[in-house]
């Protein structure tokens, strides 16, 4: 809810709209004289609105050319790049509004466009022959409309004053708008009341009224209150995440609390007294606590904090699999002259690729997941059916979410996964209802396909033949459907062995990746154990574990038939488990601790009762065996043994050395 300060300035940057009466002729030779006079302009003029003349002016000093036809248009690549959350957040509210009002506009000649802050249109409902004609001076979805872009008109006039305007005929600066007339009103953010967007209702000058923009602002505000309540709801959502994100002993040594959205505004203040860098200020509800232009994230916030302030802790909240915010906890400085030194991230980040703006990340850095993600890259950029195959546990969804977040930059749209083997056909069918009437190119993740009944199967083939050939028609919908398609079966057995069909197969799979399993992963082992060690650590607030030199040999040394889940709850269990923070080998669980022999091809049948360890042997002779196999199942190839092996050459160089095993 707004304070009685945030309604006041309201007020005060919403001046009345402005209902002069516009006469052409007037306007025109105010024009003829304006353009006979620009280089040196002289106030005031008459024949036009005082409002208009300061547009033309300010268009005149942008260096805008009267002769202009149409407005800068941006490719749909420019437009993904140029995409954001906020933009996401004000089409999903803007939709019901848009929708209900472009059915009422069709065939009244007129339309209704949605731009963002700077004058980009981002959606254009109405009537179909208006669309069509405006589209020549791209005054269309990627036409870019600001003052700075194409001189005096609605959208552009509103976003520099600020409050809904009108702009007919010949008030347009550039010739070829000038059969147009436009009424715009600004959308201005519920928080900090910046402006956001722009609504506006065009049409040619014969539809033009001057409460045009009493209609627009009326929509405008409409689409203020959906966003204030989308608002409302985040907040309590991110001071409910807040209290399990700070773990109890950071909370009870914290004097002061803050908790922020991911723009850095103040969404929650606890002891604002306190010093926390910026005594001289009071801040309220909504005020720009920290600058995060370029996103959030612990060392983006850690940089934008002043020096002055004396953080303990940062924790980032996810809301729906995405970041949304941050809680943060201070401490009152024990001098304000020499304040306490803020905490910053003491280790090096692990190698890998994080996954958009989600905090998600895959870890490693071997040759097998580079090439996987190399793939992944390649794979997002072109609009084809995927197919991510890999065992059970080896991060299926992970790169569906990398890929979705490559193709969909504007990821305010939420990762969808559709349960194959748990649904029947009508259950399938609502399901893809949503992405199929989702504006832009929506992902469609189909988890364990290869679980699909018959019948679902013709059904899924249906609905993408269908859609095929819409995108084919003469009439293309705006819409594209992406399918991300994920199983652990060997799809083409299934076909072959006649429980898959063979023509769904080939419409789900133009490209498939394979994703490699954790023991063909090497050392990526150790480094995905510290992702898991950190992560809950920060999430428990209990100091990091550690392993013992023999324990990662352990882990090494494993196969990991449950990959990286395996993995994930080994070291759960150990936060829990563990008799110190040091793990050693007794507390391992016995599958890790008891020597096996990787089905890797590296034993003949014929050797396998010379291969039998004895009762009780060392994990360190367990080790020895199995590096003496690959090396003679290889013939002393060390790249190939080290692969079969599943650990990088340089570790298999250092064993052997250590071992004083030979190598031919």
């Amino acid at each position: 809810m707004m304070t009685s300060d945030q309604r006041s300035a309201l007020k005060a940057a919403r001046p009345g709209i402005d209902f002069t009466d516009v006469d052409p002729r007037e306007t025109s030779r105010a024009w003829n004289k304006f353009l006979s006079n620009r280089n040196a302009p002289s106030l005031p003029m008459t024949g036009v609105r005082s409002l208009i003349y300061q547009s033309w002016v300010r268009s005149n000093t942008t260096g805008i050319k009267p002769d202009q036809f149409a407005a800068p248009s941006l490719e749909r690549s420019g437009m993904a790049a140029k995409s954001s959350h906020d933009q996401a957040e004000l089409r999903r509210a803007a939709r019901a509004s848009m929708m209900r009002i472009g059915d009422l506009l069709s065939g009244a000649e007129a339309m209704l466009l949605l731009t963002d802050r700077d004058g980009l249109i981002l959606e254009a409902v109405g009537d179909n022959s208006t669309l069509s004609k405006a589209s020549k001076i791209n005054l269309s979805v990627g036409g870019l409309w600001s003052e700075h872009a194409s001189g005096t008109n609605g959208i552009g006039t509103a976003l520099w004053t600020g409050q809904p305007v009108y702009v007919h005929g010949e008030e347009h600066f550039c010739e070829g708008m000038k059969a147009w007339s436009c009424a715009a009103a600004p959308i201005r953010d519920p928080i900090d009341q910046s402006i956001i967007g722009v609504v506006n209702l065009s049409g040619l000058t014969r539809i033009f009224q001057k409460h045009n923009a009493a209609f627009a602002a009326t929509a405008a505000r409409d689409i203020e209150l959906v966003l204030q309540q989308e608002q409302s709801l985040l907040n309590i959502r991110l001071m409910e995440a807040s209290i399990g994100s700070l773990p109890g002993q950071a909370m009870d040594n914290a004097d002061g609390f803050a908790i922020i959205d991911r723009f850095g505004r103040l969404i929650f203040s606890r002891n604002s007294g306190v010093n926390i860098g910026r005594p001289d200020q009071e801040l309220g509800l909504g005020a720009h606590f920290l600058e995060l232009p370029d996103g959030i994230s612990e060392a983006k916030i850690a940089a934008a904090l002043p020096s002055a302030h004396c953080c303990n802790d940062i924790r980032l909240i996810e809301i729906d699999g995405m970041i949304k915010g941050a809680a943060l906890a201070f401490r009152q400085s024990p001098n304000a002259s020499h304040p306490a030194p803020m905490r910053q991230p003491s280790t090096p980040a692990l190698p890998g690729v994080l996954i958009g703006t989600t905090g998600l990340k895959i870890v490693g850095e071997s040759e097998a997941i580079l090439q996987a993600l190399d793939t992944a890259k390649r794979i997002a950029s072109a609009n084809e059916p995927t197919l991510i195959e890999g065992q059970t546990g080896v991060g299926k969804e992970l790169f569906a979410r990398l890929i979705h977040s490559r193709l969909s930059p504007e990821s305010g749209r939420c990762f969808r996964t559709v349960n194959c083997g748990a649904m029947t056909p009508k259950m399938f069918g609502d399901a893809l209802l949503h992405p199929l009437e989702a504006e832009g190119t929506e992902p469609l993740c189909l988890d364990e396909i290869g679980e699909t009944s018959a019948e679902t199967q013709l059904y899924l083939l249906r609905i993408l033949e269908e859609h095929s050939a819409c995108l084919n028609g003469p009439h293309p919908p705006a819409q594209s459907l992406r399918v991300l398609s994920l199983t652990n079966r060997a799809m083409r057995d299934e076909v072959e062995a006649g429980r898959f069909r063979r023509d769904l197969f080939y419409r789900l799979s133009t490209v498939v990746l394979t994703i490699p399993p954790l023991h063909a992963r090497g050392e990526d082992v150790l480094l995905i154990a510290e992702h898991y060690i950190r992560k809950i650590s920060m999430e428990t607030g209990r100091d990091r574990l550690q392993l013992a030199p023999e324990v990662q040999d352990a882990l090494m040394a494993h196969v990991w038939p449950g990959n990286v889940r395996e993995l994930r709850n080994l070291v759960s269990g150990l936060h829990v488990l563990a008799k110190s923070r040091m793990v050693t080998l007794a507390d391992l669980p016995p599958e890790i601790t008891t020597p096996t022999l990787p089905n890797a091809g590296l034993i003949d049948p014929a050797d396998a009762q010379d291969q039998l360890l004895p009762i009780g042997a060392s994990l360190k002779h367990a080790e020895i065996r199995l590096i003496e196999n690959a090396l003679k199942h290889h013939h002393g190839n060390l790249s190939k043994a080290a692969i079969a092996l599943g650990i990088s050459r340089p570790t298999l160089y250092r064993k052997i050395e250590a071992y004083g095993i030979r190598a031919s």
